[in-house]
């Protein structure tokens, strides 16, 4: 438990440090943000740093590393002890930081042409399925379970087709987190609303090893799940700080892809792959009002929504920025509560 704490303390910390550094740097060099032409009621965002995902990426392996130092035993005092991290831990965080490398290209390739124009989006989606068939093989092959599970307790073998699930969500979610990613601080709050559910989750599954030993792997039923995840919402709430509106600095595509890759990540390891569905609301939520707009407009020549990602239309509605981002977040607490209680149920219809 102490672990957990100090890994969520020490990421908040280097990230809240670390960040306001960046922002200066980026300011010294003019690295800013580019805003699209048709989203002219954010020109007044023009210019803010960018590329603030490097420091959650950079604090979520401080926070998650430096818990490994022990500087106090119980019962001996003071003792310096270094334990080894995981290695299936290290590898979800690698999977997820390849992704993060693909988002930070997308922005290097906007800041040098000053332009809202990174990569071509047939290219963001080739390395983002590369990423995914990563996962894949991980999952299936390194880690083998081929089933899908809507809970731990309620699952069923899917064979082959895990694969396509896999690499389906991990493109599907990294890339509605980045279409979230519009307004201040409303990607960065989602995610340590819901990094913090799952959190409760991994502390649960990691003090009820007998049940849930059935569903999954050895590495994931060890606290060191429980420290990463500790880490990435500490992390998101020290980038909190500075990307509340008004934004001093922008996580850009670098931050909302390796945020948007943990979650599948870390939820199909620890068994509850239809729970992404509750931890991810919100980010869904926008990701199909793109969707549907892109249809409707294709095959009926109309528009569902004044402006999609859906954040956008209430932003055309005249809501206020922080009204939408507020209510945003509740909306996305709710479908994190409902999706702990089903968590619970699970346990006490099949756990007993």
């Amino acid at each position: 438990m102490i672990g957990i704490i100090v890994s969520g303390g020490i990421s908040f910390l280097v990230v809240i440090f670390s960040t306001l550094i960046g922002v200066n740097f980026f300011k010294s060099r003019n690295i800013g943000q580019e805003i699209q032409e048709e989203v002219d009621f954010h020109d007044h965002k023009k210019g803010t740093p960018t590329m603030g995902g490097l420091f959650i990426v950079f604090g979520t392996f401080a926070g998650y590393a430096l818990s490994h130092i022990n500087f106090w035993t119980i019962g001996e005092g003071f003792k310096v002890e270094i334990t080894s991290m995981n290695t299936n831990i290290l590898l979800i965080f690698g999977i997820a930081f390849s992704m993060a490398l693909v988002g930070l290209l997308d922005d290097f390739l906007k800041v040098k042409a000053g332009r809202n124009l990174g990569l071509k989006p047939s290219q963001k989606l080739i390395l983002q399925t590369l990423v995914g068939l990563v996962s894949a093989y991980y999952f299936l092959y390194l880690n083998y379970d081929s089933s899908f599970y809507f809970f731990s307790g309620l699952g069923f073998d899917i064979g082959i087709l895990k694969w396509l699930v896999i690499i389906f969500f991990i493109i599907g979610i990294t890339n509605s987190v980045n279409f979230t990613d519009g307004l201040d601080g409303l990607v960065a709050g989602s995610s340590a609303i819901s990094f913090g559910g799952i959190l409760i989750i991994s502390f649960w599954i990691y003090r009820h090893p007998e049940y849930y030993s059935r569903f999954i792997g050895q590495s994931f039923l060890t606290v060191e799940i429980s420290l990463l995840i500790s880490a990435v919402a500490g992390a998101c709430l020290g980038f909190l700080w500075w990307n509340t509106n008004p934004a001093k600095i922008i996580m850009g595509d670098v931050g909302s892809h390796f945020l948007g890759a943990l979650f599948p990540l870390i939820l199909f390891a620890l068994g509850t792959d239809g729970l992404i569905f509750f931890f991810c609301f919100l980010f869904i939520l926008e990701g199909v009002s793109v969707v549907i707009q892109i249809l409707s407009f294709k095959y009926r020549k109309k528009r569902v929504f004044k402006m999609a990602p859906l954040h956008h239309h209430f932003e055309m509605s005249n809501w206020a920025e922080t009204t939408i981002i507020v209510r945003f977040w509740i909306i996305n607490g709710i479908a994190v509560v409902i999706g702990l209680g089903l968590f619970y149920a699970d346990y006490v219809l099949f756990g007993q």
